[in-house]
């Protein structure tokens, strides 16, 4: 049994499964291959290794990076590279130099368009663009807005659909090529969820899309995935030669951990390889 898609405290303000607790806490659960995937780092993945051999655990270096393509925010989950590669590192590092930077141009441009956008600075930490767009949506009426939609999806919608450019993520095919020049794999993460603007379950066309754009798999096996959605990702990585993943996304020690059957992927004798 196996769960791909584990985030531990190195995940930044949003998850709390410290290395030993993880490794032990999956062992309970049977599983003998996981894989770290915390978000823009890989600061855990040797922690967890080490925490991992003491209970029989193989842990898969894994990391989730914030990306774009076609116009929509992903996930790509990239495998198996060293995490202490330097150009992995760049990757991650990017990640949040772009975001930061992005953010400070947001904080000139949109008053210009007549927004407020104040009280970031009580933040005590540097801005990213999630926090300029929850601000954005708390202290403005932004046009088109969803009902019953958080502050930080509606200013996100905002700054995605009407402000083209003003937020500028790593494209998934640049994470491609980082990926593949380390003999690492690149994976769509949870490309059936939907989550706001943050996760629009990608189509048949996207998947296409990034398949050609040298995208490796995609992970089919995931908590809020149907049965139907499911099979029709099945059915897009055999069309279109994708490798088949997929694990819980858990970040939390009360969210249960995957144990999907390892015959059910196809991923891990690329990985174990």
């Amino acid at each position: 049994m196996i769960d791909l898609h584990i985030h531990t405290t190195a995940t930044p303000h949003h998850s709390s499964w410290a290395p030993e607790e993880l490794a032990a806490a999956a062992a309970a659960r049977g599983l003998t291959v996981i894989a770290a995937a915390d978000h823009n780092t890989t600061t855990s993945v040797r922690a967890l290794q080490v925490a991992g051999a003491h209970h029989g655990l193989r842990v898969i270096s894994g990391v989730e990076i914030d990306s774009i393509y076609g116009g929509k925010l992903w996930h790509t989950l990239v495998y198996g590279a060293d995490p202490e590669a330097p150009a992995l590192r760049e990757l991650c590092a990017a990640v949040f130099d772009r975001n930061a930077k992005d953010a400070q141009r947001l904080m000139t441009d949109l008053p210009g368009r007549g927004f407020h956008v104040t009280g970031l600075e009580a933040l005590g930490r540097t801005p990213n663009v999630a926090d300029v767009a929850t601000a954005l949506a708390a202290q403005n009426d932004l046009p088109n807005r969803v009902a019953n939609e958080r502050d930080e999806e509606a200013g996100m919608r905002y700054l995605l659909t009407d402000m083209p450019g003003a937020y500028r993520p790593l494209g998934v095919d640049e994470v491609i090529a980082v990926a593949h020049n380390l003999d690492a794999l690149a994976v769509l993460a949870h490309p059936g969820r939907s989550k706001g603007i943050y996760a629009v379950p990608a189509s048949a066309n996207d998947i296409a899309a990034l398949a050609a754009a040298g995208l490796d798999g995609i992970e089919v096996y995931y908590p809020s995935h149907s049965k139907e959605t499911q099979t029709f990702l099945l059915d897009q990585a055999q069309r279109h030669g994708l490798l088949v993943s997929g694990g819980s996304d858990s970040h939390h020690p009360h969210e249960e951990l995957a144990a999907i059957d390892r015959h059910m992927v196809t991923i891990l004798d690329r990985l174990l390889a």
